[in-house]
């Protein structure tokens, strides 16, 4: 088994795991644009709770709730973490913006309402793109 094919079946097993589908964004090949996470008001706090992104594809959380909400890489809460992405306050009817990430998994949560956490999943471009397809299929 290469690597790619096991970096997809432990993905895959994320993904059963979750109680809902997961956000794909940029998943065919020149695919722009930038994927939404939006704040919610009630569990699982952002939604989608985990997001698959391709490479390349910029990430923007939006709040639509009453409360002013932010968004931390977990990196940032170890000593020797890196802390590849903190937010200030987001207020309502407001956003927060990233630039692209390289692939790997970044774990966030709200400082705010630590209860609040999500899951930043960044793939290569082709493997989003297999992913989407799996998941498009009935019964997946």
């Amino acid at each position: 088994m290469n690597g790619l094919n096991r970096y997809l079946m432990v993905l895959f097993g994320m993904l059963l795991i979750v109680s809902h589908v997961p956000a794909i964004g940029g998943t065919g090949p020149g695919d722009s644009g930038i994927v939404e996470i939006l704040f919610e008001s009630s569990a699982p706090y952002y939604e989608p709770q985990l997001a698959v992104v391709s490479a390349g594809i910029p990430v923007r959380w939006s709040n639509a709730t009453a409360s002013p909400h932010s968004i931390r890489h977990d990196g940032c809460l170890k000593e020797d973490g890196e802390c590849v992405f903190r937010s200030l306050a987001v207020p309502p009817e407001n956003s927060f913006a990233i630039a692209p990430l390289p692939p790997g998994r970044y774990s966030y949560h709200c400082e705010l309402h630590p209860i609040m956490r999500g899951t930043l999943v960044v793939v290569e471009s082709k493997a989003a793109h297999e992913i989407s397809e799996v998941l498009a299929q009935p019964g997946k």
